[in-house]
C-alpha cells in the first residue's frame, strides 16, 4: 500500500492507495505542538466509522429544502401546465359565450330584417316605390343634359380629345423635344 502524508495546519492525513481504508488504520495525525498531550494520556484520539447513509442524509435534506424552495419560486411544470390548461378552458368558455351571443344577434337581425321588408312592402303599396321615381327623374335630367351639352355618342369628347392630342404635338414642335 502506498500512503501519502498531506500536512495542513498541523494535521497530517494519510490517504491510502485507491482510497480504501482498512479497519484499525490511522487516517490522520494531529501534530500541532500547542495541543500535545501530557505524558499522562495515551494521545490516541478515538473515532468511529461513518456510513454513507449518515454522510448523505444531511445532503438529501438540504437538497429537499432547495427543491421545495425552487418549486415555490419557479413552480413545478405540472402546476404550470395546470394553470395553462385552466386559462385555455376559460378562453374556450369565453369563446362559447361570444359565439352564443353572436348567434342570438344573428337571429335578432334576421327578425329585424324580416320586419323591415314587411314595412318596406307596406310603404311601397301606400306611397309607391321611391327608387322607380328616382330612376325616371334621372332619365329626364339625363336627356336634358344630353340636349344641352351633347351626348357621348355625338363625338364631342372625341373632338376635345383630338384637340388635346394636337396641342401636345404642337408643344413638342415648339420646344424641340
Amino acid at each position: 500500500q502506498e500512503k501519502e502524508l498531506i500536512p495542513c495546519f498541523g494535521i497530517s492525513i494519510e490517504i491510502p492507495f485507491m482510497g480504501v481504508l482498512r479497519r484499525n488504520t490511522i487516517f490522520a495525525y494531529f501534530d500541532d505542538p500547542g495541543y500535545r498531550k501530557d505524558k499522562r494520556g495515551s494521545g490516541i484520539v478515538k473515532f468511529r466509522y461513518r456510513t454513507l447513509e449518515e454522510e448523505y442524509r444531511p445532503q438529501e435534506e438540504e437538497y429537499r429544502t432547495l427543491e421545495e424552495d425552487s418549486e415555490d419560486e419557479y413552480e413545478s411544470p405540472e402546476n404550470e401546465y395546470r394553470t395553462l390548461e385552466d386559462e385555455y378552458e376559460t378562453l374556450e368558455d369565453e369563446y362559447r359565450t361570444l359565439k352564443d351571443e353572436y348567434e342570438t344577434l344573428e337571429d335578432e337581425y334576421g327578425i329585424l330584417e324580416a320586419k323591415y321588408r314587411t314595412l318596406e312592402k307596406d310603404s311601397e303599396e301606400d306611397y309607391g316605390n321611391p327608387e322607380k321615381e328616382y330612376k325616371t327623374r334621372e332619365d329626364e335630367y339625363g336627356t336634358l343634359e344630353e340636349e344641352e351639352y351633347g351626348s357621348r355618342e355625338d363625338g364631342s369628347e372625341n373632338e376635345y380629345g383630338a384637340l388635346e392630342e394636337d396641342s401636345e404635338e404642337d408643344s413638342e414642335d415648339e420646344y424641340g423635344s
